[in-house]
């Protein structure tokens, strides 16, 4: 991993250092297990009681006066700026450039400089890689793929033809780009598949998690907007628009023909109903489902998915109710009308239950 010194990653990050320039760290771990000679971070006010008690011998860090005579990397985002100093200690292990003598390249293809292909890899015929592609072990690609410099396709991903991917991409493994989207025509009963005959477009630095499946369009492409992170196991279905800058977190289900805008976020295991539009900047919590349209900016919660706060209230109002029962259960009993009709179908199914075979309070 080597070492450097605090104010060597001061200088890396844009960052103000208070302390001493020349503590030299060689790691990076989290506040509870760094000892003198690693570096942590303070990502969080509610962190800070773990960073004063934390042996760390520097730290990252919004703000220093709350570490007096610590050692202390001041910068606007600490969060941020760990990602740039784990590059530093944890470089990317690259395979070196060649082509494994158990790979498979098709006719026509041109591959740019100190491109790597592990073996096992299958490349179709036409392809163009860029410069530095790297293709771990198990890789398929089909016939006129393109991928942009630098890009990474981890072991046992597929890319099926026509699909194209921009520069510095990468997906993780045994995902699949550009498989047929869920198309059929209904003839009676049963369904008679439609071709789709279109492709996938991902843009520039855009990061596909494991086992994502995004399929082809009908016609024209199904498009990742440049800069969009995608976690594990997400499905994208055919002809779907994603803007740049957009997060669906794992386990998000978008249906076809949908549009999401710019840096929209989709929250854990939240699904969206086909041929919306949704807005930009929208925000979609956890298992929540979107049926319809939603405005820029929009927060919602909840199946159906609804604003935020109203979804917070019904929530509230929700955990009251047997609070409420109980407190008309005791008014109806008080004015003899707890054996109304109304009042009987209010009560639990188990204590009408009781009653009928002669037991119950």
């Amino acid at each position: 991993m080597g070492s450097w010194t605090l104010g060597e990653i001061a200088a890396r990050i844009g960052g103000r250092l208070y302390g001493d320039p020349d503590g030299r760290v060689t790691g990076i771990r989290p506040l509870e297990d760094a000892g003198p000679e690693d570096l942590s971070f303070v990502s969080r006010a509610d962190y800070r009681p773990r960073a004063i008690r934390s042996r760390a011998g520097g730290l990252i860090a919004a703000d220093a006066a709350a570490f007096p005579g610590r050692n202390v990397i001041v910068v606007p985002n600490p969060y941020a700026a760990l990602a740039e100093v784990m590059d530093l200690f944890f470089p990317p292990a690259l395979p070196e450039p060649g082509i494994s003598p158990q790979a498979l390249v098709g006719e026509e293809c041109t591959l740019g400089a100190d491109v790597a292909i592990g073996p096992f890899a299958v490349v179709g015929r036409r392809c163009v890689l860029g410069d530095r592609v790297v293709l771990r072990p198990g890789v398929v690609l089909g016939d006129d793929v393109r991928l942009g410099a630098e890009s990474v396709l981890h072991a046992g991903v597929v890319v099926y033809p026509r699909t194209v991917i921009g520069a510095r991409v990468t997906v993780h493994a045994n995902s699949v780009l550009g498989s047929d989207g869920f198309g059929y025509a209904e003839v009676g009963v049963t369904r008679r598949k439609i071709p789709q005959v279109g492709n996938v477009v991902l843009g520039d630095d855009v990061e596909i998690g494991a086992c994502v499946t995004i399929d082809r369009a009908t016609f024209g492409s199904t498009v990742i907007g440049a800069r969009t992170k995608i976690d594990n196991q997400v499905q994208v279905g055919h002809n779907v628009v994603i803007g740049e800058d957009s997060v669906l977190v794992a386990q998000v289900g978008v249906a076809g023909s949908t549009r999401i805008g710019r840096a929209a976020i989709c929250a854990g295991q939240s699904g969206v109903s086909g041929h919306l539009t949704i807005g930009d900047g929208a925000r979609i919590g956890a298992a929540s489902a979107v049926l319809e349209d939603l405005p820029a900016g929009s927060f919602v919660l909840g199946t159906p998915a609804q604003d935020h706060r109203e979804w917070k209230k019904q929530q509230a109002a929700l955990r009251r109710l047997p609070d409420l029962l109980h407190r008309v259960g005791r008014i109806e009993r008080a004015s003899g009308t707890a054996d109304s009709p109304a009042a009987t179908a209010r009560r639990p199914a188990r204590g009408r239950r009781r009653e009928r075979r002669g037991g119950g309070a």
